[in-house]
């Protein structure tokens, strides 16, 4: 019988039935998708002229702050092969080494993913100290890595600004991903099949 009902409450609709579970399944992974997204434009905004004038280019690390949110609030939302490719696509664009925004991202996020439920359980002056560390750790990475390519020492006070902007702007990333994570992850989670 058409439109009847199946044992358990379901209703049996024939082929909206399945375009509606298809949608949801295609909606639900765009939503998941969103931390990788945001990390990605993360990185295209990282090249935009923004930084405060006196600094001069120091901008930064953008990147950096998608993936320590996500890596300690949802890390299966972030994972390595993202990471890798978000720092490629942030050296591709500024010019870096090629992977050197890799190593810088991926070795820090290991260690925060070690840390995670520590800090996921902790107030955001604990979060914004935790990822004072992972910053300033996938900034000597970079600088490092940088002065070895070069082979000569890169500039200290730029690396320095970089690193003061990065963890600066930490409050106001975690803000924008908690609201992401609130409302656009969630509605995703809880429809899941």
């Amino acid at each position: 019988r058409r439109g009847g009902s199946r044992p358990g409450g379901a209703r049996r609709d024939g082929p909206r039935v399945v375009i509606d579970a298809a949608w949801q399944r295609v909606e639900s992974g765009l939503r998941m998708a969103v931390p990788v997204a945001l990390a990605a434009a993360f990185a295209l905004l990282s090249t935009a002229p923004l930084g405060p004038p006196h600094l001069g280019p120091a901008m930064p690390f953008l990147p950096a702050l998608a993936v320590f949110h996500w890596t300690v609030y949802r890390p299966d939302l972030m994972p390595r092969a993202a990471v890798f490719a978000v720092g490629l696509l942030h050296d591709s664009l500024t010019g870096a080494p090629l992977g050197l925004s890799a190593f810088a991202l991926l070795a820090p996020q290991v260690a925060a993913g070690r840390a995670r439920r520590f800090f996921a359980e902790r107030a955001m002056p604990a979060v914004w100290c935790g990822f004072a560390l992972f910053a300033a750790f996938a900034s000597a990475l970079s600088w490092i890595g940088g002065s070895l390519y070069r082979f000569a020492p890169l500039p200290a006070d730029a690396a320095l600004a970089q690193l003061a902007l990065t963890i600066a702007c930490y409050p106001f990333a975690a803000a924008l991903f908690s609201w992401v994570q609130r409302g656009v992850l969630y509605p995703a989670v809880a429809r899941a099949p």
